[in-house]
């Protein structure tokens, strides 16, 4: 199913700590750095015991004191889950899109982007979204984990970085994370070059499509990407149930 190829290809551009498959089931854990990469994933749909099945992730989050939280694709048909999680007290939180766009048989404006280290690309990716480095450090770990060709972008304009963003091909899918700019100079059109860019790279590279996740509140980042011809391909959202 191409719906969980573009899963994998994200777990694999955004690799965790820790990370094991069952029966269609993804678990990620990397030490409560986003909920994307410490969540149950669920790729296909669940008719087993309930009961048994959310005890014992629950507990394998309870021995890693975090809150125990599923992550569910409206592709995997599991709304039976989803009600029995509701029921059971999980919060329903970050209702998100995954868009995508083929790139094959289009030419996008090429960027120069300074060639960086993964280190020295997070300290520019902290600098333009104004966060702290030292916060930062389990998100570094898991990009050195990266096993495919990756684009650590950083647009730069007149000698200051406006915007930046991490491209990853992985199985010819080319995954955009991390895109960021400075809000002192949105609404500029970096946002725009900086994508075009990374899209021009990422053709070189070999990628055919690509996709982006981004949360479905985000009204002016959907309305760039729409632009950009990325279409809404499927959607995902989260169950938390917090530490007692």
């Amino acid at each position: 199913m191409y719906f969980t190829e573009i899963e994998k290809a994200g777990f694999r551009s955004w690799p965790a700590l820790e990370e094991s498959e069952s029966d269609g089931i993804v678990l990620r854990f990397s030490n409560g750095y986003t909920k994307r990469a410490n969540s149950v994933n669920l790729l296909q749909k669940q008719v087993s015991d309930f009961d048994s099945l959310v005890g014992r992730y629950e507990q394998y989050f309870q021995d890693k004191n975090l809150p125990c939280i599923f992550r569910l694709t409206s592709f995997s048909e599991n709304q039976r889950l989803d009600s029995y999680l509701e029921k059971a007290g999980y919060s329903y939180l970050d209702r998100s899109l995954v868009l995508e766009r083929s790139i094959e048989n289009d030419s996008f404006k090429e960027v120069c982007f300074p060639e960086l280290t993964s280190r020295a690309w997070m300290k520019s990716f902290c600098k333009v979204s104004e966060l702290s480095f030292d916060q930062h450090l389990t998100h570094l770990e898991m990009i050195d984990r990266i096993e495919d060709k990756t684009l650590f972008a950083v647009l730069v304009e007149d000698g200051v970085e406006v915007a930046c963003g991490l491209g990853v091909v992985a199985n010819g899918l080319f995954g955009l994370f991390d895109i960021a700019t400075n809000k002192s100079v949105r609404n500029r059109g970096y946002a725009t070059k900086l994508i075009e860019g990374m899209l021009h790279w990422a053709v070189e590279n070999g990628a055919t499509r690509s996709y982006l996740q981004v949360v479905a509140g985000n009204k002016p980042a959907i309305s760039l990407y729409e632009k950009m011809e990325f279409q809404q391909s499927y959607e995902y959202w989260y169950r938390i149930r917090n530490l007692d």
